[in-house]
């Protein structure tokens, strides 16, 4: 057994999981309006010797449930599974890049998680509705050049039991997909250029081919949903920690970086800072030991690595419980931006030929 919702959280559960001491503690929810497909929550931890806190008797920490929302919570269970087993694995094999987590468990039956991690709050968050600075853009595709270039073409990501096959997200996504389509229409689609509604007609029939594409060699760790709102920068801005995982399997790199771009830049700042950005990645590829990646074939992925932001906006526009005024706002952002991007990238041309 292990905790299920904030209430269950207690003193004594703190202490044992952590080896803090912890006299007693006060939270707050944090994760409302972020566009989390769950609750988080810092936890305020009072301590009988002050002198104890330090970096590694922090004075807080932060938790993360499964949403109250019983579609969401079903919704989102096999992602939830897949968080807390590369929570639990990755970090040992990568853990700069992450939070420390102290607990990281699911139930496979009910969905239900527990996740307890090192408070971030204290860093500067990033922001997917106001977008990246070219600073915080540029660290974020370095930094995850060097994560890519660890597991770079590695064939053990196929012995990893705790990664997701790509090929079961690729069906989670197509039944979503599928679902999503018309209720997506419904409220946005009188906004929509031609372009965009053309690509939502034919995207569900290409799918398949899509992710054949993007799992194709060379793969390697991808986080799967790469935007500033799971950023958290030092205060020199030199460095960042990255959350929320559910969606990490092995696919194409630059697929990440797309993410970002579609999700967290802003479209007259992609515009300017495209080419600086992918130089970076690649360079930071090339200097970490990748071969036999030219940065032609890179930047074919990266165009096509657009598909995955636009499915991910179309699932989480109608499926997550975003329910506030910052998450309508952030939907419709990402919805300027990828409109953008299918003229600039030309999507449609790109899924005519496959």
């Amino acid at each position: 057994m292990f905790p299920k919702s904030i209430s269950d959280i207690s003193s004594s559960w703190l202490e044992k999981i952590t080896g803090f001491e912890v006299k007693h503690f006060t939270y707050s929810e944090v994760s409302e309006g972020k566009g989390f497909a769950g609750q988080v929550f810092k936890l305020n931890l009072a301590q009988e010797i002050s002198h104890l806190i330090s970096d590694t008797h922090p004075s807080t920490l932060a938790v993360k449930f499964a949403s109250k929302n019983p579609s969401t919570r079903k919704l989102v269970r096999p992602y939830a599974i897949n968080e807390t087993n590369i929570y639990s694995n990755l970090s040992k094999l990568y853990g700069n890049f992450m939070p420390v987590i102290y607990f990281a468990e699911c139930d496979e039956k009910t969905g239900d998680f527990c996740i307890l991690m090192e408070d971030l709050s204290t860093q500067i968050y990033g922001d997917s509705l106001q977008g990246l600075s070219h600073t915080q853009a540029t660290v974020a595709t370095t930094s995850i050049a060097r994560l890519h270039s660890k597991f770079w073409d590695d064939p053990n990501l196929n012995r990893f039991s705790w990664l997701k096959n790509s090929n079961l997200l690729l069906r989670l996504m197509r039944r979503q997909i599928s679902q999503s389509i018309p209720t997506f229409l419904d409220s946005y689609g009188n906004g929509l250029t031609k372009q965009f509604h053309e690509l939502l007609r034919v995207y569900p029939s290409k799918m398949n081919t899509i992710w054949n594409k993007m799992m194709a060699s060379p793969s390697t760790m991808c986080h799967g949903d790469f935007r500033p709102d799971n950023f958290f920068f030092d205060s020199d801005g030199k460095n960042i920690r990255v959350i929320d995982w559910q969606l990490c399997s092995a696919m194409k790199g630059i697929v990440d970086v797309s993410y970002l771009v579609a999700w967290g830049i802003d479209e007259l700042d992609r515009k300017s800072w495209e080419s600086q950005l992918l130089t970076g990645y690649h360079d930071t590829l090339i200097s970490e030991g990748v071969k036999n990646y030219s940065k032609s074939e890179m930047i074919r992925d990266y165009s096509f690595g657009f598909f995955l932001p636009f499915q991910i906006l179309l699932v989480a526009s109608t499926a997550l419980d975003n329910g506030t005024e910052r998450g309508s706002q952030l939907i419709s952002s990402v919805i300027n931006r990828m409109e953008s991007i299918i003229d600039d990238h030309e999507l449609l041309y790109q899924i005519s030929r496959l």
